[in-house]
């Protein structure tokens, strides 16, 4: 095979076909504004609500409890900070967050602080799921709202958020659950009611939609106070006018989004066997728990930015998951809350397979990983060896 191996789907993937033949009447024609009451405005907002009935159904909620955003970070931000602006003032004054949440949910806390509120770090186990014996402990008649995420974005690994969604509730408080890398991922068709949370934040771009559009699950009841002072265009909890395109990109792409489970013999599968014959070090405790679409590593002694780098030259794209910062990466504060050294957690790689992810293409992959490790081992024998 030639060409480029990309496997970072779950950083973003590529745009589906479907998403972008949907997309395309709405970036020229179709330019009406949807809050228009002309017939180009009433078509730009029939093709919102329609996908906004897709979206509802695959979450298997009601029409009106689906608000359109403008990605996975606003639509988290809304959820947590609308809930705090919502409650100010009251006697629920804590929030509680997983340490290994998305900087988009770890990054509210200033802002939470500065409405006032307390704001807590839960401690999260070795594959970076909160440990639900410090939740337990946590939690009491003073927490307004828990955020903790379905599937972890570097790691892979799956919360079991509907027991989370009950010992929050039990004493009253909401709970927020980012879901940005399992809607509409290979084995995950599950339903709202299946998660059992409030507020369910999702986006198109992981998914073969368009960058720009995310969506948020607010149950029936719950309020949330809006984050853009506008005309109310969404449903009354968001301004600004509507991205028609990328949301009719986005509801195409879960429609198009297949049910059926993960096959047999899954590609990933054939990746991870591969390097670990080859002294990968794997950073999940087992593949059963983790989505079938992820493989987390660190390969010791290794940083992740000169992994990157030589993968790169050799045609396979993949990612360490952490913020990048000046050109130099970040240790992963992933790796850091599930216990990993700062060297360690330096050296996390993610590699994440999407639908051009073949077994044949798994197999090339691991071969460039070996070369790269084979090169950069090289290179460091050389630059030890006195001359």
């Amino acid at each position: 095979m030639t060409g480029r191996i990309y496997l970072d789907h779950a950083a973003t993937t590529p745009l589906s076909d479907e998403a972008q033949a949907a997309m395309l009447p709405w970036l020229k024609d179709g330019f009406g504004n949807p809050s228009s009451l002309h017939s180009e405005g009433r078509k730009a907002k029939d093709a919102i609500d329609r996908a906004r009935e897709i979206l509802s159904d695959k979450l298997g909620c009601l029409f009106a409890e689906v608000l359109f955003t403008s990605g996975g970070t606003e639509a988290a931000n809304l959820a947590i900070i609308g809930a705090a602006l919502m409650n100010q003032g009251g006697t629920r004054n804590r929030i509680l967050l997983g340490a290994s949440e998305h900087h988009c949910v770890i990054n509210t806390a200033d802002t939470l602080r500065a409405l006032g509120y307390l704001v807590e770090f839960l401690p999260v186990d070795r594959d970076a799921r909160v440990e639900l014996n410090a939740l337990e402990e946590a939690l009491d008649e003073t927490v307004l709202l828990v955020s903790c995420m379905h599937a972890n974005n570097e790691l892979g690994t799956i919360n079991p958020v509907r027991q989370i969604a009950n010992m929050a509730h039990k004493v009253g408080a909401l709970l927020h659950t980012d879901a940005v890398q399992t809607f509409c991922a290979p084995g995950q068709n599950w339903k709202a009611a299946d998660l059992d949370a409030d507020l369910i934040t999702v986006s198109a771009h992981k998914l073969y939609g368009p960058k720009g559009a995310g969506a948020i699950y607010i149950r029936a009841g719950i309020k949330l106070k809006p984050l853009l002072a506008g005309g109310g265009q969404e449903r009354e909890m968001r301004g600004g006018t509507e991205n028609v395109a990328a949301i009719a990109g986005f509801g195409e792409a879960v429609r198009q989004s297949p049910t059926n489970s993960v096959p047999h013999s899954n590609p990933r599968d054939v990746f991870v066997t591969d390097l670990l014959s080859h002294g990968a070090a794997q950073t999940v405790s087992s593949w059963d728990n983790v989505l079938t679409t992820h493989a987390h590593f660190r390969f010791p002694g290794i940083d992740a930015e000169t992994m990157l780098i030589v993968l790169d030259r050799l045609g396979l794209s993949a990612s360490s998951g952490a913020a990048c910062s000046s050109g130099s990466i970040e240790p992963s504060h992933v790796l850091l809350a599930a216990g990993y050294t700062q060297e360690e957690s330096r050296q996390g790689l993610r590699f994440s397979f999407g639908r051009s992810s073949t077994h044949e293409v798994a197999t090339k992959a691991a071969s460039i990983v070996v070369e790269a490790l084979q090169q950069i081992r090289s290179a460091g024998s050389r630059l030890r060896t006195p001359n």
